[in-house]
């Protein structure tokens, strides 16, 4: 500006506000630049129409940056000015962006009185794009306030006025807008070639924020027709392009609808973290609507987390706002939420009045989506008060409207209701047809979704019609059906990662992902130093300390951001459909020798009951026990093995107490859990499914008055049969190259001890002790081993179970890691404390190190059910690597380890900790 004197003028301000307008929903950064070039500008300029210019693009940067009273204030300045100069078309021409500040804002009649007025300066003056523009924002306003007959009127006004224009980004938002109406009534296909219509404009024109608004549609859309490996892509792909134009308000929005997709897969904690972290920002600017829609989503996620009391407070909140808000449609779904909450309760009248009043304020606004959501509730809400004449023909309506406006979410709801309806009623034809079309529908939408974590998590909330038809098939003695449906319900998502040579990491798509990936290796790198620190501050008993507090809290932040990231990548979608991986019984049964037996327990309500697999016949066991009896027995039994894992009564004289006080609950498992199984058998393997609980069980260990269980049987376990015919099939070599691992540290100062004594069992070996067991060095080494050893200590992580560990020399080794080698081999032994302890997700998916060794391809683990005892443990290694030399498989080399073992350490604690998981 100081070498061109001459060019400071008002002709330089319209270039610089042109620019400014060509560019703020493509490139706000430009546009922001822009703001800047004209202030300065005018800070040197005299000509009052400059000023005015300044101001307006001032407004324009603002509206593009999310602060909204800042571009109100600057907009009045400018139009204020304009109108000074005699220039009201131009000053109705600045009310179109303050019109959209004021719809962000809430203040929706304001912004209707704005835009009208502009409106109709400006077809005074023969300016129709402009009004155009003020049409589509009266549409967008219209849209917000669910006044779907006037969005749809504004919406065509406007793309009359553009239809022959080459403005793509307008044609875009037009034609988004009209396809949100199209999607709120349920037009699914229109609405789609519209969204597309739109991203395929502005993909041609360039325009990123443009592209982005159209995927985020394309997104919600999907998600509403549960296409949710498609709401995932397209809602992340938008979010991504939010941060690429650093539009943190944006960015925020977008995080908010997809975490309306985790909510509706059931990734429960997730949503929270998203809700809670968008809210205040929501509130800071302004965004009522916005902050409204998001603490009404966290209540509904702390409602699904228990916590009644705070869902309660966020709906309250919510309603609060929309009250203001005058949106009496978003209040209605807050409503409906207060209904489920009612429903959670046992208020099923409640319930029912709450879902009718949000029903009839969907209808009257045209919200097809809504209405049948509604309806469903109130339903759902009818069948379980046990009015099932006014349930019935309710259910069976929304059923058939649900199938028809392509509504698969809500259509396997009230084919859920209905079967449990039809069962309560002893129509057990009609509810087996209703749960088999339940299931089905749930299995389609689940096969699509991109990655183990989000199948896992929407099929746990959806597996009451498979025990539904688990009873169904046994009351009516259909024994193989029934077992057929406890294993769809059962472990999936392990059962179909195993052999699934894609799950390996792919390489980035994009410059995006590549720099994720690069966050990835920087946060793993940090976060195992953290650990090495950690590790060293606990040998050191230095836990007390403030460093090692911060210490903790900068690895949770760390494991919650690698989460998040690799969440982050997968959700991109681009895989293939899972096929279900179910067990094929009559292939099991040959696999068996006539020798073995499957033991496969399972709940329904309290009662636990058993089927039991042999070479011939499959049958089941029922009215075994009461499972809450059971979990307080096992409960009982690990304290006692805290006890003396903490070193309480290890003198001799208390342990012949301490010794039949196991056996005393030992004995009430095997009275209740074996002996009305053995009964019926005559064999000598047991290969046990456990339930639940029973995952905890040390089932060698159960005792039958005078005999262990493991003095007579060989015993092993599998998360599920599918699982365990999976590890039938594989081949299983235990000879050849051999990989030690050992890592002593202060709790486990005998694993030197143990590796040194077993590791010249075997010629051909690799031994990696001490410093020299890096992460690196067995990931190098267990690719080609036969066995493999893993002797240092292990964590299990309640709080977070895929960063359960091994500790090796400098670093862990996590369950994301473990599931990431890549083994041939016939056994992995982790021969360390709580290795095969794992959180137990609903549907028995088992996430802890067995799920991680299981999914590297080991189809045989020996693993711990508690800290185990350093000494022993060295001397039950040695003689089961002495069986293993021998030609003995894995599964009788343990029995016989221990078996030796307690006959010099007669308390299970010493000798039971281990069990072996997979191929016998």
């Amino acid at each position: 500006m100081q070498q061109h004197p001459n060019l400071l003028g008002i002709p330089l301000a319209q270039t610089l506000k042109d620019r400014a307008y060509a560019v703020w929903n493509s490139d706000p950064a430009r546009a922001t630049h822009a703001a800047a070039a004209l202030a300065a500008l005018a800070r040197i300029s005299s000509h009052a129409e400059v000023q005015a210019l300044a101001a307006w693009v001032a407004g324009i940067a603002a509206l593009a940056e999310g602060r909204m009273e800042a571009a109100i204030t600057a907009l009045d300045a400018a139009a204020a000015q304009f109108r000074t100069l005699d220039q009201p078309q131009t000053a109705a021409s600045t009310q179109v962006g303050k019109l959209m500040a004021l719809a962000m804002l809430g203040r929706y009649e304001d912004a209707i009185a704005c835009g009208l007025s502009a409106r109709d300066v400006l077809l005074a003056h023969g300016d129709t794009a402009a009004v155009g523009r003020i049409e589509l924002n009266l549409g967008n306003i219209a849209l917000r306030r669910d006044q779907y007959a006037a969005a749809e009127v504004h919406y065509r006004a406007a793309y009359a006025r553009f239809a022959s224009t080459d403005e793509p980004a307008l044609l875009a938002g037009i034609e988004s807008g009209l396809a949100e109406v199209l999607t709120r009534r349920r037009q699914f296909a229109e609405a789609r070639t519209l969204y597309e219509q739109a991203l395929q404009r502005a993909a041609a024109a360039g325009l990123e924020i443009v592209q982005a608004e159209a995927e985020c549609n394309l997104g919600n859309l999907a998600l509403n027709e549960g296409r949710y490996d498609q709401a995932l892509a397209y809602l992340e792909r938008s979010r991504r392009r939010y941060v690429a134009l650093e539009m943190a308000h944006e960015s925020a929005y977008a995080d908010l609808e997809l975490a309306e997709a985790y909510l509706e897969l059931n990734l429960v904690p997730e949503a929270a973290a998203i809700f809670s972290r968008v809210i205040p920002l929501f509130d800071d600017l302004g965004m009522r609507a916005e902050h409204a829609w998001a603490l009404a989503h966290l209540g509904q996620t702390t409602l699904r987390l228990g916590d009644h009391a705070a869902a309660r407070h966020h709906f309250a909140s919510a309603q609060q706002i929309l009250a203001r808000e005058g949106s009496t449609v978003s209040a209605a779904l807050v409503t409906l939420f207060e209904s489920q909450l009612a429903y959670s309760e046992g208020q099923y009248e409640r319930a029912s009045v709450a879902a009718a009043h949000a029903e009839a304020v969907f209808v009257s606004a045209g919200n097809r989506s809504r209405t049948l959501l509604a309806r469903w509730l109130r339903g759902e809400s009818l069948r379980a008060a046990g009015d099932l004449d006014a349930a019935l023909p309710l259910l069976t309506q929304t059923l058939h409207d649900a199938e028809t406006a392509s509504a698969p979410q809500i259509a396997q709801r009230c084919a859920t209701a209905l079967g449990l309806l039809a069962a309560a009623q002893g129509d057990t034809r009609s509810a087996e047809a209703q749960l088999t079309r339940a299931v089905e529908m749930i299995e389609t939408l689940r096969a699509p979704l991109p990655a183990e974590e989000f199948r896992t998590a929407f099929f746990a909330a959806n597996l009451s019609p498979y025990s539904e038809l688990v009873r169904i098939c046994l009351n009516d003695n259909r024994i193989i059906d029934a077992l057929q449906y406890v294993e769809r319900g059962r472990s999936r998502a392990l059962a179909e990662l195993l052999g699934d040579t894609t799950r390996r990491s792919s390489p980035p798509r994009d410059a995006f992902e590549a720099d994720l990936v690069l966050q990835l290796v920087t946060l793993r790198q940090e976060l195992n130093w953290c650990y090495q620190q950690i590790g060293r501050a606990i040998d050191d008993e230095g836990q007390e300390s403030t460093a090692f507090q911060e210490l903790q809290l900068t690895a949770q932040e760390h494991e919650a951001a690698i989460l998040a990231i690799s969440r982050q990548l997968q959700q991109r979608g681009g895989g293939d459909q899972v096929g279900a991986r179910l067990v094929d019984l009559a292939r099991l049964q040959q696999q068996l020798p006539i020798d073995t037996a499957v033991i496969e327990y399972y709940a329904l309500d309290d009662e636990l009951l058993a089927f039991v697999i042999t070479t011939e016949t499959v049958q089941v066991v029922r009215q075994l026990a009461s499972e809450a009896l059971v979990e307080e027995i096992v409960a009982q039994l690990r304290f006692q093995t805290d006890a003396l894992r903490r070193g309480v009564g290890r003198r001799a004289a208390h342990m012949p107490v301490l010794l039949r006080r196991a056996q005393h609950h030992l004995g009430r498992l095997y009275t209740l859990l074996l002996q009305p199984v053995l009964a019926q058998l005559s064999v000598t393997r047991l290969a046990i499914v456990p339930h639940r609980a029973l995952h905890y069980v040390p089932f060698p260990a159960l005792f039958d008055g005078t005999r262990y269980a493991v003095e007579t049987y060989e015993i092993s376990t599998a998360p599920s049969a599918a699982v365990l015919a999976h590890c039938l099939q594989q081949a299983a070599p235990t000879t050849g190259r051999a990989l030690f691992v050992g890592v002593p540290d202060a709790r486990a100062p005998r694993v030197h001890d143990e590796i040194s004594a077993i590791a010249p069992l075997w010629e051909d070996q690799v031994t990696l002790l001490g410093s020299a067991a890096t992460v690196a060095a067995v990931q190098n080494h267990a690719r080609d081993a036969a066995i493999v050893h893993l002797a240092c200590h292990g964590q299990f992580r309640p709080d977070n179970p895929l960063f359960s560990a091994l500790r090796l020399a400098d670093g862990l080794l996590t369950t994301r890691d473990a599931g990431e080698l890549v083994l041939q081999c016939g056994l992995v032994v982790l021969s360390a404390c709580e290795t095969g302890v794992s959180s137990l997700a609903p549907g028995d998916e088992l996430i802890g190190l067995v799920r991680g060794f299981f999914t590297a391809g080991a189809p045989s683990l020996i693993v711990s059910l508690w800290t185990v005892d350093d000494t022993t443990t060295a001397e039950l290694m040695v003689a089961l690597y002495r069986q293993l030399r021998a030609g003995i498989l894995p599964a009788a080399a343990l029995r016989q380890a221990q078996r030796d073992l307690l006959q010099r350490h007669p308390h299970p604690f010493f000798w039971a900790p281990f069990v072996l998981m997979g191929r016998w």
